[in-house]
Order: structure tokens, then C-alpha cells, then sequence
């Protein structure tokens, strides 16, 4: 996947934004608080139609305006131009349009224009609670399976209208109507993460072999709520558990409580991962989604790199360049280039105020 060019008006601290892309490495320089991160922000959102910052739309329309807009031109694995349209508000529907037609599911969407997002705010999926990890999990899970998009909005679905239910004092009888459906998708979220993390996980311990020189072992390790074999299972689970969650107003137990575990050297990274330690997992993790996205879609991703390798120790550093996938379009940013020396290698834009000039 490549991007061939992108045109921005009114996101962000940018006003308007024309830029044309030749190459596999593009860069954007210049000092902090100048828009570098927006743009990264703004290719990002042609996949998933959210940002890697934040929550919601608030806050991405430029300050004064309506509504923003972006144009996507994208040149597509089988060597064909692909077209996205984006238009939203900071509070409403987004219009969604690719080749000229109009989207109305998501789903239908994501998978299509795959980007990966390497940022220093990955460190939250280390050092955070599980619903970032969740997150996380269910983005990826959901751009590389309708499958699992489709199981993980009927759950969503199915656990809401139990939880109202729960707080409103329905009977048992109307509590069990919701409950089929909501086992159902539950047994097949936990039966997907099962198979799926085992894979994430091997990928990541080769990049992070490969960034630490094959010094250090790293792995992800899937920690459900419940073990769901069956779909009576669970609902034997749900029938025992509501009495107490008549009292909490809410489910207590299923795949919404789910978490995974970075663990090095077989240890809990959280409590025994050095910052050093902790900075490579997560850029080995998203190196990991890289390759699990590439094997599932047939796609090969953009990667967007927000100021990460400054971040690095030499070593790390060094290794990091060396896993950048040859065949991907990379976009990165920085205050500087990554070494020196490097100015060659990358097509560059001087960014200032929201202004991308080629340098």
C-alpha cells in the first residue's frame, strides 16, 4: 500500500495541505508543535477512522471551523489508484466515500488502506489498565477479520442491553433472552484472541530479539476472564453470576474483561521492564501487527513512525532501522533526522505553523 498523495483542509493547526509523495521514506521535520504529528494523525484516519491520539472526533477540526476534510489518493498492492474521501465534524456522522461510493459500516471499511502507528504513547498498552490493551487488540482483530468485527459489535450490543436490563430489575426470563446472543459471540471473541495472540506473540519475540541482538526474550501472554469452551458454559457462568451483578448494576464477567500480559525474560514487563526495555516492546509490538496485518489482509501496511527513534538507545536504535520492512512506505517524524547523514535517504518536509513545504 502506498499513499500517492493526500490534500487536508482544516484539521487540526492545519488550514490547508496539498502534498504529493514520490517515495517509500518520507519525512517531516521541524521543531515540536508544528503539525508533524497531526499529518501521521490524518493518513491514519483514511484506515481506521479514528486517531491513534485520542478518542472521538473532538478537538481534530481545526479551531474556528465546521467541518475537515481530506482526499486520499493510494496506490493499492495490485498496482491500482484507490481513492478515499473523509469528512466529519467534531461531533456527528463522518462521510466516508472510496472510489466514489459512499460507506455506511464500518466494517466494510477497515482492512482497506492499512496503517500501523508507531508512537511513545504505546507505552500506556506497558504501563496502563487492560480496557488499552482491549483496545488495541480489537482494532487489529477487527481490521484483519469481519469475523470478528461482527462478533465484537454483537457482544458489545448484547452485553449494553444486559447491563440495562441488570440495572432496571428485569426478570431472569428477560435477562436470558439477551444472554443467548451474548454467549454466543463471546464463546467465538474468546475462540478468535486464542488463536490470534499466540501468533502476534511470535512475532514479536523475533523483532525484539532482533532490536536487542538476541539477548533478550520477550513474549505476549493472553489472560482471559473466563475460559469459554462452550456456549452453555457461558451461560451457566451468567446464570450464577446475577445476583451479584443485580447489585452492581452491570456484567462482571466475559471476553469485556479480558487482558494480555508483556512479559521479558518470562517476567511481568510492567513491574520488571527497565523504560529502555519497555521502549523496544512496544515498538517489537507494532512490528508484530505489521506482520500479522500483512499475513491476514495480503496487504502490506504504511508504517507511520511519530518520533520514536530518538527515543532509542543506540543499540536499539540501530536494530530498529534495520527491521524497517524494505517493501513499506514509511512516513516518520522528527526534530531531527535519526542519525546523521540520513537526509539523503528520506524525501523531506520542512513543516512550520501547519505549512509542509518540500525541502
Amino acid at each position: 500500500m502506498r499513499l500517492l498523495s493526500l490534500n487536508l483542509e482544516d484539521f487540526r493547526n492545519v488550514s490547508n495541505a496539498s502534498l504529493t509523495f514520490a517515495g517509500d521514506r518520507i519525512f517531516f521535520l521541524g521543531p515540536n508543535g508544528q503539525g508533524k504529528t497531526n499529518l501521521l494523525e490524518a493518513i491514519g484516519l483514511a484506515g481506521t477512522l479514528r486517531s491513534f491520539r485520542k478518542s472521538g472526533m473532538d478537538g481534530l477540526v481545526r479551531e474556528g471551523q465546521s467541518r475537515s476534510q481530506s482526499f486520499y489518493r493510494f496506490l493499492d498492492d495490485n498496482g491500482d489508484e484507490r481513492e478515499v474521501f473523509l469528512s466529519f465534524r467534531s461531533k456527528g456522522e463522518k462521510i466516508v466515500e472510496v472510489d466514489g461510493d459512499r460507506i455506511t459500516r464500518l466494517g466494510e471499511h477497515l482492512g482497506q488502506f492499512p496503517a500501523v502507528t508507531l508512537s511513545s504513547r504505546d507505552f500506556r498498552l506497558i504501563r496502563e489498565g487492560p480496557a488499552d490493551r482491549r483496545k488495541w487488540l480489537d482494532l487489529l482483530l477487527s481490521s484483519s477479520s469481519l469475523e470478528y468485527f461482527n462478533h465484537l459489535q454483537g457482544y458489545t450490543r448484547a452485553l449494553r442491553e444486559r447491563n440495562a436490563l441488570l440495572k432496571c430489575e428485569a426478570t431472569d426470563g428477560e435477562l436470558v433472552a439477551f444472554e443467548q446472543s451474548l454467549a454466543t459471540h463471546a464463546v467465538r471473541l474468546y475462540s478468535l484472541r486464542l488463536l490470534s495472540i499466540p501468533e502476534i506473540s511470535k512475532s514479536l519475540t523475533r523483532s525484539y530479539l532482533s532490536l536487542t541482538d538476541q539477548s533478550e526474550q520477550a513474549d505476549l501472554v493472553y489472560v482471559p476472564d473466563l475460559s469459554l469452551d462452550s456456549i452453555e458454559q457461558y451461560l451457566q457462568k451468567l446464570a450464577d453470576e446475577r445476583p451479584r451483578d443485580r447489585v452492581m448494576g452491570s456484567t462482571r464477567k466475559g471476553p469485556h474483561r479480558d487482558d494480555f500480559l508483556f512479559r521479558l525474560q518470562s517476567r511481568d514487563a510492567r513491574t520488571y521492564g527497565s523504560e529502555g526495555q519497555q521502549r523496544g516492546l512496544v515498538l517489537a509490538l507494532r512490528l508484530a501487527e505489521f506482520s500479522f496485518l500483512r499475513q491476514a489482509l495480503g496487504k502490506i501496511p504504511i508504517l507511520l513512525a511519530d518520533d520514536v527513534l530518538g527515543e532509542l538507545d543506540h543499540l536499539r536504535k540501530a536494530n530498529f532501522r534495520k527491521l524497517l520492512p524494505p517493501e513499506a512506505q514509511v512516513f516518520a517524524t522528527g526534530t531531527a533526522y535519526p542519525s546523521e547523514n540520513e537526509s539523503a535517504i528520506w524525501e523531506t518536509f520542512q513543516v512550520e505553523e501547519g505549512i509542509f513545504t518540500p525541502a
